[in-house]
């Protein structure tokens, strides 16, 4: 079969190209022909086989960008060969769709915004892509986003299968890389008998950061925060951290290929998201083993339990927060809570995840063969 996944960006950090990666990745091992249709791209394919078509017109500033994007599949896929095309964000031109990242309008009504120039063009697009008869089926990453996407663009139900992420449990092994994250712990000068917390992403507004350090602020014991991670305002809380009189207790060490060995380290993981329709993150810490705080706004709640996480309220209370993280912050050295974690996680493994896509994907083909027969 030959199949084209499409993405505005190839690379190998965020949750979306994350997922493009591993799906290429293991659609060329089943002996697919893979191309990835993309406007950027990393220099290393997902896998050997895999190609890249890179649509890379002109355009002037992101929001154009992303418009121009979108016409170039629709011409590109209209004059090629392509059996199934599998859309995830930015275009409108597929058989299949996956919503990774959620809906323009709920992002923006969760940030208590009015939804700016470069969201109504998304929104535009992803009404497009979800109109009726744009898509044999959409895949959601999970139920959150399926009630979205039914609020916001109409999509029927049972035109919607919720696949929750996965994690890669072999990268992700705290075991395995105990050595690398000791030696990251000493290098960091990060005190053995103190609680570490991290709170690791992109985009720290949207993932609540600022409840983070407000919260931590408050803490009635002496702790660590590692600030992991890529932020265009990144100065603006660091001046925030100073303020609240954390900055010698806080450190910003910016973005690292190697998440798994902060979250290795780390005693628990805190993301007090505002807007997250899954979280990668949230179940790779589980992976190593460590427990999660996170909020209700986010999709991975779904597969969370109480021995392993903390859900706090929408409203992401730094109070509330601030009683999550005094309950987290000895478990992981006192109980066994690790092995609780990882044992959820393993059952969230990349390779189970990705057969279930693999198998819809399957079914859309035969659903598409009949429709052109």
């Amino acid at each position: 079969m030959k199949i084209a996944l499409v993405h505005l960006r190839h690379a190998y950090s965020g949750g979306v190209e994350l997922y493009l990666n591993q799906m290429a990745r293991y659609l060329a091992e089943k002996g697919e022909d893979v191309t990835i249709i993309c406007r950027s791209h990393d220099a290393e394919p997902p896998h050997p086989t895999v190609k890249f078509v890179k649509l890379r017109g002109f355009s002037i500033g992101k929001t154009h960008r992303l418009w121009k994007f979108a016409k170039a599949v629709e011409k590109h896929v209209q004059q090629s060969d392509y059996d199934l095309v599998y859309g995830l964000a930015h275009a409108w031109t597929h058989d299949v769709l996956r919503i990774g990242a959620g809906t323009s309008l709920h992002m923006s009504r969760s940030l208590n915004r009015s939804m700016r120039f470069k969201d109504r063009i998304n929104h535009i697009i992803e009404s497009r892509a979800m109109a009726p008869g744009a898509y044999y089926h959409v895949i959601s990453n999970s139920h959150k986003s399926a009630l979205e996407i039914q609020e916001a663009h109409n999509v029927p139900s049972d035109k919607i299968t919720v696949i929750h992420n996965f994690v890669d449990t072999k990268r992700f092994d705290a075991e395995r890389i105990q050595q690398d994250a000791a030696q990251l712990k000493q290098k960091l000068g990060v005190d053995d008998g103190k609680p570490v917390f991290l709170f690791l992403g992109t985009g720290y507004e949207r993932k609540g950061l600022k409840q983070a350090l407000t919260a931590y602020s408050k803490l009635p014991f002496e702790a660590h925060l590692l600030v992991v991670g890529r932020e265009t305002h990144e100065a603006e809380y660091v001046t925030f951290a100073k303020e609240l009189g954390i900055s010698e207790r806080c450190q910003f060490l910016g973005s690292d290929s190697r998440p798994e060995l902060y979250f290795t380290l780390a005693d628990c993981y805190i993301l007090p998201t505002l807007y997250e329709p899954f979280g990668f993150t949230v179940i790779e810490a589980l992976a190593c083993g460590t427990p999660a705080i996170t909020t209700d706004n986010c999709g991975a709640k779904e597969v969370l339990n109480p021995q392993v996480a903390t859900v706090i309220s929408a409203e992401v209370n730094p109070d509330e927060l601030l009683s999550a993280m005094i309950k987290w912050a000895d478990k992981k050295r006192t109980t066994d809570v690790s092995i609780t974690c990882r044992e959820l996680a393993l059952t969230m493994d990349v390779e189970v995840v990705l057969e279930k896509n693999y198998q819809q994907l399957l079914k859309v083909y035969e659903m598409k063969k009949v429709d052109h027969a």
